[in-house]
């Protein structure tokens, strides 16, 4: 957060900034998803293809990184984000608040999360696949 905030104070990004906040998101989300799988409330499958497609999507930038291509974040990859965050929070909220059923409200967004989770992953691996094969071609 500190970070966050004296980035935004300033109006500069740091390396450590670059690092530490998309790990800081997928840590967040991560370690929600799975403790709801304890709590039978997600199904471990959506947890797993959620957190493959992360620990894939970092392991590419790091080999991108090392041939000296930058695989920026999309909006897809925030749109992501957002969906998978506000999954997780009403699926801890789980019970029916306000006329509203969170458990499934946020199995919604978590549905609407994996699309676009999945969806991301593949558009980074195909973005990266075309610049290889352009630099070879």
């Amino acid at each position: 957060m500190l970070d966050g905030y004296l980035a935004r104070k300033y109006d500069v990004i740091t390396d450590t900034g670059k690092l530490i906040d998309p790990l800081a998101d997928k840590l967040l989300v991560s370690t929600a998803l799975i403790m709801l799988i304890s709590l039978d409330r997600v199904p471990a499958w959506v947890v797993a293809l959620i957190i493959g497609r992360e620990l894939a999507v970092t392991g590419l930038r790091g080999v991108a990184s090392t041939g000296g291509v930058v695989i920026q974040a999309s909006d897809m990859g925030k749109y992501k984000t957002i969906f998978q965050a506000v999954a997780g929070t009403l699926l801890i909220a789980h019970y029916e608040y306000f006329m509203i059923n969170f458990h499934r409200t946020g199995m919604v967004f978590l549905w609407i999360a994996l699309a676009i989770t999945l969806w991301s992953g593949i558009d980074y691996f195909w973005k990266y696949f075309a610049v290889q094969i352009k630099e070879r071609g």
